[in-house]
């Protein structure tokens, strides 16, 4: 029979004609066949698929069996691959195959009706099959060989009958929205947002009207932020002992108690729809409006822009973060806005000073700077990064140091929306630095 030698040639064979290969990897060298089947019964769950075989009427037609011919025997076959399955279907053809009574009895009663042949491609010889084997067998060597489902992919194939559609459906939305990136996401534990999302009183939260459907009860927009901040509480930190806010570890004490945080913290929607809608399709933020800098800062109602998000696990830095992001100087909110701006750019360096081990009690403002940007400076940041860091640190009078914002409380000068935004534009670069390392 000629055989094309890199693919093979598939052709049908009784199951008489097949045998168990003696130097499969899945055990030692065994050259009796009886010894092979028993072998694979003890280590590799022969009898749960020889079971799934006998319930579904026969192997997946999604698995080929490949072999190569016996030299000495023409129109017999070693398999070299699916040999589990060969053993599954020799034992349900004949139960005394088995290796103990107990499994002679229990496929017995199977009363399993087989195909009277199989489809196999054959090989020239065990090298001709071997690269294929190798890309079954040997992982993924970077995409090329087979790849398995992670959790995600795998609730996603399972559709209504997983628990983790919602949480699915939610980091789906993340990653189009550009929240997170696909690195990212698949550190994110599943099962852990499912577990918080099972809770009604977390879904209330978020704005979410179904616990397995993607189901908006409050303006999409507000529940977008929400599910933002939910997403990126359960990344995972720099630090793998430092836990994030959403994490495996907690119980439905501590679920209800994040919930509770997301309404403190402002975060929960507020604008209720009539009924749960479907939501929009995500869409990525421009890449325009996540570029800091002095383009039209006219055109920003608030201090800081409200993609803004930390999920750090300090409360009062969240608490002082979102203030300010509602804050509107142009209401009559300047001197607050202007409080407040000061309050996170010193807790910020507050919290990275004690990180690093060089924070002191009462430091002055230009100290609390300036050793914050020395550890940056160690970290490899560039000196265009912390450019205005030190600027803040050199020049007390400066607009944007501690020192002329702390000076506005006293009514020594009048902030306005424009000179505040200003400043946060000049400190931005500098505070993402420093969160990063928290």
């Amino acid at each position: 029979m000629a055989t094309n030698k890199t693919q093979g040639e598939r052709v049908e064979v009784a199951l008489s004609r097949l045998h168990l290969d003696p130097e499969n990897p899945r055990h030692k060298p065994i050259e009796d066949e009886a010894k092979i089947i028993a072998q694979l019964f003890k280590s590799e769950r022969v009898m749960s698929m020889a079971k799934d075989i006998a319930k579904k009427g026969g192997i997946s037609p999604l698995e080929t069996m490949g072999a190569i011919e016996l030299e000495d025997n023409p129109g017999h076959y070693v398999v070299l691959e699916g040999n589990r399955r060969t053993a599954a279907l020799k034992v349900l053809k004949d139960p005394k195959k088995a290796p103990t009574s107990a499994a002679r009895t229990a496929l017995e009663a199977l009363s399993a009706t087989l195909p009277v042949k199989f489809s196999i491609v054959v090989f020239k010889d065990r090298e001709s099959a071997r690269q294929w084997l190798e890309l079954r067998h040997l992982g993924q060597q970077d995409g090329v060989g087979t790849r398995p489902w992670d959790t995600t992919q795998k609730a996603r194939f399972a559709k209504g009958a997983s628990p983790d559609n919602l949480a699915v459906a939610i980091l789906d939305r993340a990653e189009a929205a550009g929240w997170i990136d696909s690195g990212i996401r698949a550190k994110i534990p599943v099962t852990t947002l499912t577990r918080y999302l099972s809770n009604p009183v977390v879904r209330a939260a978020l704005g979410l009207g179904h616990r397995g459907e993607l189901l908006f009860t409050h303006d999409p927009d507000e529940v977008d932020a929400a599910l933002k901040r939910f997403v990126l509480d359960a990344a995972p930190r720099r630090d793998p002992d430092d836990l994030p806010p959403v994490n495996s570890r907690s119980d439905q004490k501590a679920r209800v108690a994040y919930a509770g945080s997301l309404q403190a913290d402002g975060v929960s929607p507020r604008t209720h729809l009539p009924s749960p809608v479907t939501p929009p399709p995500a869409s990525p933020t421009p890449a325009a409006k996540k570029k800091r800098g002095p383009r039209h800062p006219s055109d920003r109602p608030t201090v800081i822009p409200s993609d803004f998000i930390v999920t750090h696990s300090d409360k009062a830095l969240r608490r002082l973060v979102d203030e300010l992001r509602r804050a509107k100087p142009d209401e009559n909110f300047e001197y607050a806005a202007n409080y407040l701006l000061r309050a996170v750019l010193e807790r910020v360096m507050v919290l990275f000073a004690k990180k690093r081990g060089v924070y002191q009690p009462k430091m002055a403002d230009n100290l609390l700077v300036k050793v914050c940007m020395e550890k940056l400076e160690a970290d490899g940041c560039t000196q265009g990064q912390l450019k205005n860091m030190r600027i803040a640190h050199s020049s007390k009078d400066h607009a944007t140091s501690l020192d002329t914002l702390g000076a506005a409380v006293h009514a020594s000068h009048l902030p306005t929306r424009k000179g505040l935004i200003a400043v946060w534009d000049n400190w931005e670069e500098a505070v993402k630095l420093m969160l990063d390392r928290l």
